[in-house]
């Protein structure tokens, strides 16, 4: 038997096994409505305005420890104010 025959031969029954073990599992597999899974459009868009308040207000947070003198020094300030977009850093301030 030359290569390609081999070949051949062992992809067919590569093949017929992958198509038996889909069709098997094909029963197994309960397929569920996506439209029961997918949140709506309202829901998405309150999840956004919720997840900007939350972060606004840790940038409010953040900048009122930052202007209490002392309150935060070092490599931690550097951080803070790299975070917020500071272009310059005093880290002893």
């Amino acid at each position: 038997m030359s290569i390609e025959l081999t070949s051949a031969a062992l992809l067919a029954l590569v093949a017929f096994f992958c198509a038996a073990w889909v069709a098997r599992s094909h029963d197994v597999v309960e397929v569920l409505p996506l439209a029961a899974n997918v949140p709506s459009t309202d829901e998405w868009r309150s999840a956004a305005l919720r997840h900007f308040h939350e972060h606004k207000d840790l940038q409010r947070s953040v900048a009122e420890a930052l202007s209490t003198p002392g309150a935060v020094t070092g490599e931690a300030r550097r951080e803070l104010m790299v975070a917020l977009g500071a272009p310059r850093v005093d880290v002893f301030a």
